[in-house]
């Protein structure tokens, strides 16, 4: 089983820090170790990298107008959200109620925020280290709210944790720490090196984006004012 640690070693070897045989120093593998968590979590912030979409229902509050996350004492017992992706309310039928999402300009536009029904609006903070939800209208009944989140990527707990994603992301972050770190040695990645993190990149972003495809709102039922937003992100390794 590849560990963390195999990581660190297999992407100093591709800088050529370690040559074959070579051991991985203690401080080589603590720098190694901090470097793969860092990029990790950097990672973690491009939406095309995330493998996992997480779908999670809670309980709202009559009256309640904003909920906040986190995993000790906040109303959505759940680890932070870094976007939600889609959100639907549930009363006590079988209908469900689809989510508009707004971004604070948006939200900061509504006049009246108290006014209280079928919730058909969210803005979601993101503020760390506890974000809110806020509902328009707010909830009158005892309803449910279904979220859909993007989480971030796990990191490793120890030089020894076991690889824990996908098969795929194994070439993924052997290659680009490769080339996060390499500056720390003063070294040039080589082209070969740089083309085949980009690679990976490229067919990590191709798998994950696949169930993304865009779909008229002519074509969703019961969906009558949506907003889809088309952004384009300049993307490449650590280079």
């Amino acid at each position: 089983m590849t560990t963390a640690r195999d990581i660190v070693k297999e992407a100093l070897r591709k800088i050529q820090v370690l040559g074959t045989g070579q051991q991985l120093s203690a401080e080589d593998a603590e720098r190694g170790f901090n470097s793969l968590n860092q990029m990790i979590a950097l990672e973690s912030t491009d939406s095309y990298n995330i493998y996992n979409e997480t779908v999670e229902t809670f309980s709202l509050t009559p009256a309640k107008q904003s909920y906040t996350f986190g995993t000790t004492g906040q109303d959505f017992n759940t680890s932070r959200p870094l976007s939600i992706t889609a959100a639907y309310v549930s009363g006590g039928g079988d209908i469900d109620y689809n989510l508009t999402k707004y971004d604070v300009n948006q939200y900061s536009r509504i006049t009246d925020k108290d006014i209280t029904g079928i919730s058909d609006i969210y803005y979601y903070d993101g503020n760390f280290p506890v974000p809110r939800i806020y509902l328009y209208p707010v909830p009158a009944s005892v309803d449910t709210i279904t979220l859909y989140m993007q989480k971030a990527l796990d990191q490793f707990d120890s030089l020894d944790s076991n690889f824990i994603f996908p098969p795929e992301y194994e070439a993924f972050l052997i290659y680009n720490l490769a080339v996060f770190i390499a500056g720390e040695y003063q070294r040039e990645p080589l082209p070969q090196v740089i083309k085949i993190a980009q690679r990976a990149r490229d067919r990590i972003e191709n798998q994950n984006t696949k169930n993304n495809n865009f779909v008229s709102v002519l074509d969703v039922p019961s969906a009558e004012s949506q907003t889809t937003n088309f952004t384009f992100y300049s993307r490449g390794v650590w280079y």
